[in-house]
């Protein structure tokens, strides 16, 4: 196998070849050479500074410098044009196949053909193989990943240092060609691909293609203040130069449509949009103050070329120096529809495009590309998809604040015992419709999100809402729906958590909505007026829920709990502890005498890690199932599996099929999340203080640093990546078995957002989680917030005192 050598190929190209060992494994599931092997395979690394990709172009090299989201933009336009160029085929006199030139993600599917219907090697309990055998379809969206980067410069005063860089697979199939035939092959192979991949990156089409992502991230900058610090998807950072005066404006809104989008898809697995006609084009509601807004977002100079006055992308000139009178302008105004922060609802009949509008919102969480139809649809980066989970893995979750007082269903010798279960630590193997949405709430706020967006159809609807028969007719109910808690949630001074709601079925929604947008054949309109009048029409009345506060707006409020569970008298104190053995496997919650019912602060338990997960590798169960498997990578007697028992059979293995916005039919993101997964599991054992909150900060860090490459690097490393560090050697990534299975089995990964990393995480079964004590608060701000609170339960029972003394009057 040859060593690493450079090819010099001119234009300003740096070119590298590094070889791979062979893809076969030892005995302890290491990778090991073969020596026997017909062919070579490497990674030919290869850059250019932006210096001089842009050399006679030297706005456009400052515009890109100073802009993230430009940065993955090109990254993106590199890898989609490199798709088309790519592979390369050389081939010898006897037409058999000497060398291929391809990129990582052709490398999988090319490997994967190869490879159908051999023998796999069982891991643990898993096999692990290659899946897929389908062409590699680009996705409509804009996601920093792996295979493609631009390395920034740790030195603001070398500029130079910031270079695009991508990696590409070669096989070469004879072993006995000499050194410089290799080199020579390779440098025909690649000059005239990387020739036209240089007119490419200077042409129109890139600048519109990064413009239209420019444009995205600054009207999503726009939406409402940053809550938290978190780019993985938003390529802006915040801390971006601000061009030409630009002012922080927020629109105080979750999401925003801009006129004219076209939001339905060519079918229900097709992520290409609808053309119109048919499509009926998207408009903000008439004559609505609450809804309809007039949005100007600054650019930038350099990026206002590539866009029209509405924000549109132009489709006329051939380069970046193409000569635009408007060049001197920086914003673009577009009219559209917000959707406001508060509780939204989004109401209309079947087929009439509630489910459609809601999608729009939740995939708006990503850049799309020019003429997608929704590249002017964005939504908050932590806006979250909610929906039911039947049969997910919960483990310790806080979910008191929309399930209590379930059944135990214990009994010893015959004697029945009258005990609940504790909800502000549930854990579960096999969570129902209501307990497993509850848990997605919960876990959604404490991840981080700014917003939650449901839809009633995938929803289970005794969490959703009760209406007054059934309230009549069980009185004891364990489920407090989610109708009751949005208000709170949303003015609760801790979260602020607005939620947007698609229903057509359950018009108790109306009495809480803060906005409504009303559907009628593919067009918006206002319908807050009309659903007030509804509303008061059909729930005057209505007075308290339980006891516990005005009807459908119950306060995110601190609740007492005794912990402590009655039994019948025929139980001794024998058997009582019997019980406490039975319950949940954390005792130590019996110490706890005042519940939140906001999430506790959690971390993954160590004593789990190292029993279970501490030397894990991961990798897909099988091809588009949404199904991620981490298994014992370590030392097992006679490599048996990690699980002792048939209880455990399903350790380690992750269903996200139930996550909507993960990229469709992507393994690629979903194969991130694991590599974020395993990233997790080794930082909480060297910072054991840390909740999940801090952990996932600590992910992003990293991740804005350097990427997936320096996130996989630093596994092996077991130590948290410096900026010193940022720019990785690639021997670095070539000694760690992670990135050896990731470019053999996936090829390259997208970026995850922390909440999807989170669910993962929080779905992996057999991962438990232990609960840290509340972080201590200071004194004068828990002063001020009781007082707020004294004085809003005397205006409660102020309010409830006279509307009774009304009624009597009557």
């Amino acid at each position: 196998m040859p060593s690493d050598f450079t090819i010099s190929v001119g234009g300003g190209w740096d070119v590298k070849f590094h070889p791979l060992p062979s893809y076969e494994h030892d005995d302890d599931d290491n990778y090991k050479s073969n020596t026997s092997s017909s062919s070579d395979r490497g990674i030919v690394l290869i850059s250019i500074p932006l210096s001089t990709l842009f050399t006679n172009h030297e706005d456009a090299y400052h515009a890109f410098s100073n802009s993230r989201a430009a940065k993955i933009a090109l990254a993106d336009y590199t890898a989609r044009v490199l798709s088309n160029l790519l592979p390369l085929h050389h081939e010898h006199s006897d037409n058999t196949s000497a060398l291929t030139i391809q990129t990582m993600g052709q490398s999988k599917h090319s490997s994967n053909a190869n490879n159908k219907g051999s023998s796999t090697k069982q891991y643990g309990r898993n096999k692990k193989k290659k899946f897929g055998t389908k062409k590699d379809t680009p996705i409509p969206y804009v996601l920093e990943r792996s295979d493609c980067i631009v390395i920034d410069s740790n030195n603001d005063d070398e500029e130079g240092n910031i270079a695009l860089q991508f990696y590409l697979h070669a096989t070469m199939q004879n072993n006995n060609e000499c050194l410089e035939l290799k080199k020579k092959i390779i440098n025909d192979m690649l000059s005239p691909v990387l020739h036209q991949l240089q007119v490419k990156l200077t042409s129109l089409e890139c600048c519109t293609h990064v413009a239209c992502v420019v444009l995205q991230n600054a009207l999503r900058d726009m939406l409402h203040p940053p809550r938290q610090l978190d780019s993985s998807i938003s390529t802006s950072t915040g801390n971006e130069k601000k061009t030409d005066g630009q002012q922080a404006e927020y629109l105080n809104a979750v999401a925003f449509i801009a006129d004219d989008s076209l939001l339905p898809r060519k079918s229900g697995r097709s992520s290409l949009p609808m053309s119109s006609p048919p499509t009926v084009p998207f408009y903000s509601p008439e004559n609505s103050d609450q809804l309809t807004r007039v949005v100007t977002v600054n650019v930038g100079s350099f990026w206002r070329r590539y866009l029209n006055d509405d924000g549109s992308v132009k489709e006329v000139g051939n380069d970046m120096c193409d000569d635009d009178t408007s060049h001197e302008k920086s914003t673009v105004t577009m009219r559209g529809m917000i959707i406001p922060r508060g509780v939204t609802l989004i109401v209309g009949g079947g087929y009439h495009g509630k489910s459609t509008l809601l999608q729009a919102i939740t995939m708006g969480i990503y850049d799309n590309i020019p003429h997608d139809g929704r590249e002017r649809v964005v939504s908050s980066p932590d806006a979250v998809s909610i929906r039911a989970e039947d049969g997910r893995y919960v483990n310790n979750t806080n979910v008191s604040a929309f399930i209590s007082n379930l059944p135990s269903g214990k009994s010893i010798n015959g004697a029945s015992i009258s005990s609940n279960q504790d909800t502000t630590r549930f854990s579960t193997k096999d969570a129902s419709g209501s307990t497993s949405q509850a848990a997605n709430v919960i876990e959604a706020i404490e991840g981080g999100a700014s917003a939650l967006l449901v839809d009633e159809d995938v929803s289970a609807a005794n969490f959703m809402a009760r209406d007054g028969r059934m309230r009549a007719m069980i009185m004891d109910e364990p489920i407090t729906p989610l109708l009751y808690r949005v208000n709170g949630l949303f003015l609760s001074k801790e979260h602020e958590v607005s939620t947007v709601v698609v229903v057509g079925g359950v018009g108790e929604w109306l009495d809480v909505a803060d906005a409504v947008v009303l559907m009628k054949d593919y067009v918006a309109y206002d319908g807050l007026k009309k659903a007030k009048s509804v509303s008061y029409q059909f729930s005057y009345g209505h007075v308290q829920y339980g006891g516990r506060g005005v009807v459908h707006r119950l306060p995110w409020e601190i609740q007492e709990n005794s912990m402590k569970r009655p039994v019948s008298d025929n139980v001794d104190d024998q058997q009582m502890s019997d019980v406490d053995d039975m319950s949940q496997e954390d005792n130590d919650e019996k110490e706890l005498s005042t519940t939140t019912i906001s999430p506790l602060r959690r971390r993954p338990d160590i004593d789990c890690i190292m029993n279970k997960f501490k030397k894990a590798s991961i990798h897909l169960v099988e091809s588009g199932s949404s199904h991620l498997c981490f298994y014992d990578n370590g030392d097992c007697d006679s490599k048996q599996s990690a699980v002792s028992n048939d209880e455990d059979e399903d350790d380690g293995q992750v269903d996200m099929s139930k996550c909507s916005q993960l990229v469709g039919n992507s393994s690629e993101q979903l194969y991130g999340c694991g590599i974020c997964v395993l990233w997790l599991i080794q930082e909480s054992l060297s910072h054991p203080d840390d909740d999940l909150s801090c952990l996932l900060d600590c992910m992003t860090n990293v991740l804005n640093i350097g990427g997936m490459n320096m996130l996989i690097a630093s596994l092996k490393q077991n130590q948290t990546v410096t900026n010193s560090a940022a720019n990785e050697k690639i021997t670095d990534l070539f000694s760690s078995n992670d990135i050896l299975d990731l470019w053999e089995y996936v090829g390259y990964v997208y970026r995850p957002r922390r909440h999807e990393v989170f669910m993962a995480l929080t779905r992996m079964r057999g991962m438990k989680f232990h609960i840290l004590p509340d972080k201590p608060k200071d004194v004068n701000k828990v002063s001020q917030e009781e007082e707020v609170k004294r004085l809003e339960e005397e205006a409660r029972k102020k309010a409830l005192a006279d509307l009774w003394a009304n009624r009597r009057k009557k």
